[in-house]
């Protein structure tokens, strides 16, 4: 006869369930031991999280571009009731854009939303310039169609690729339609896309704060960059609207403006910016001596087109027109050099000290000879001096002369911009080196 315990259950049964209850425990015991071993990396749970955040495009900043000032309405119409009257070349931000048709893609349809210190509202597109856009990276989830203006009647322009990274640039909103569009930037030219086709989340990492007082990390801004237009306003034309990098505080540049005068910089252009850089320098003195460009102190105008019209030409308007020429700034951008320092002129102030793509030297007070020989001096460099005025930049060392593209009353009178030479002792104040 079966032996029964006191519950009622045979003794064998509980034996069993012992048994099991005992395995279980030794599993449990292992498993821990070698859970961290096949456990979900967590970038330490305790000192961060992985959260999920949606993409989302930052204002552009710009300026009015209108002798009489810009009127700011309620709403995207010129029938819109008067919300202020902005003066021109007044600082702007722009938060999104926005069509006033479902099938015009003209400048002329468009209006930014904007803000001007308490002032809210929307101005016409044209007349707004110096545009400079804020990119955010995202890819498209599937095969694309873009167009020339926001909305499934505008006009198709082409199709890309599932996976095309694409750098989204402004929030655009369709008259009519319930899907939100972007603005992108494709080669030199801007086109739209739906939101419905792109993958506009990220996964990032949130760190908490500390006791020193830092800040949770933010979303990375996916390698922004900006774009400014001419003054004219005209955004999609390859001739006058050129990529460039809004000025970012960069610790590694700052250091590197410190110790200065104590090492030369270690970092080298790109040899593929070298060759855009050449190419631009040449076709620039090309441009010059082919129109006759005379030598002037006001030098002509801040873009190419000003100093053709203008028949007029410095040192410092032929380094600036070449930096625009060759996608590096933008048009208009113009600076020039001397006695050590950087003369700011349609630039903000530092601009080269802050923006990442450049390195720079300044108060440098050394002879051009000892400059080359010492490794201060890079082909490709932008170069100033410490005694007087002068920007040019260094070609090469060579049978013991040193070139330069520069211009002067003599180069231009001789058509040698690409050719010129100066004396090993004169004493180089300045040098700037774009890196990127």
């Amino acid at each position: 006869m079966e032996e029964k315990t006191c519950g009622g259950e045979p003794r064998g049964m509980q034996t069993g369930v012992r048994q099991l209850l005992r395995w279980f425990g030794i599993a449990l015991i292992v498993i821990s031991m070698l859970g961290p071993a096949f456990a979900t990396v967590s970038y330490g749970a305790e000192d961060s999280q992985v959260k999920t955040v949606k993409i989302t495009t930052k204002p552009a900043s710009g300026q009015i571009n209108r002798r009489t000032g810009a009127v700011v309405r309620k709403s995207a119409s010129s029938r819109s009731k008067k919300v202020a009257r902005l003066p021109n070349n007044k600082k702007i931000t722009m938060g999104h854009m926005t069509f006033t048709t479902t099938k015009n893609y003209s400048r002329k349809q468009r209006w930014f939303y904007i803000k001007c210190g308490s002032v809210k509202g929307y101005v016409p597109v044209n007349q707004v310039d110096h545009v400079r856009y804020q990119y955010r990276k995202v890819k498209a989830k599937r095969n694309l169609t873009y167009r020339y203006g926001a909305g499934y009647k505008m006009r198709k322009k082409g199709t890309l690729k599932k996976g095309t990274t694409l750098s989204l640039c402004l929030e655009t909103k369709a008259k009519g339609s319930k899907t939100l569009w972007y603005r992108f930037r494709y080669g030199k030219k801007f086109y739209f896309v739906s939101s419905k086709d792109l993958n506009l989340t990220e996964t990032v990492r949130i760190e908490p704060d500390r006791d020193n007082g830092s800040s949770p990390a933010k979303p990375s801004d996916n390698g922004s960059s900006g774009t400014q237009t001419d003054n004219k306003g005209n955004e999609t034309k390859p001739d006058t609207e050129n990529i460039v990098t809004p000025p970012k505080t960069n610790p590694s540049v700052n250091a590197t403006v410190l110790q200065s005068n104590k090492k030369p910089m270690t970092a080298q252009m790109p040899k593929s910016t070298l060759t855009a850089w050449y190419n631009s320098l040449l076709k620039m003195a090309n441009l010059i001596e082919t129109n006759n460009l005379k030598y002037n102190t006001s030098g002509g105008g801040t873009t190419y087109k000003k100093g053709l019209a203008a028949k007029k030409v410095n040192c410092a308007t032929y380094i600036s027109w070449s930096l625009q020429d060759a996608g590096f700034e933008p048009s208009g951008f113009c600076f020039y050099l001397g006695y050590g320092k950087i003369y700011d002129q349609k630039i903000p102030k530092n601009y080269f000290i802050k923006s990442p793509n450049y390195l720079v030297q300044t108060n440098l007070n050394m002879s051009l000879a000892d400059c080359v020989k010492k490794g201060y001096l890079k082909p490709g460099d932008i170069v100033g001096w410490q005694d007087g005025y002068h920007t040019m930049v260094y070609k090469h060392t060579k049978n013991g002369k040193y070139y330069f593209f520069s211009v002067g009353p003599t180069s231009v009178a001789n058509k040698v911009v690409h050719e010129n030479t100066y004396k090993a002792s004169y004493r180089i104040g300045v040098i700037i080196r774009r890196i990127a």
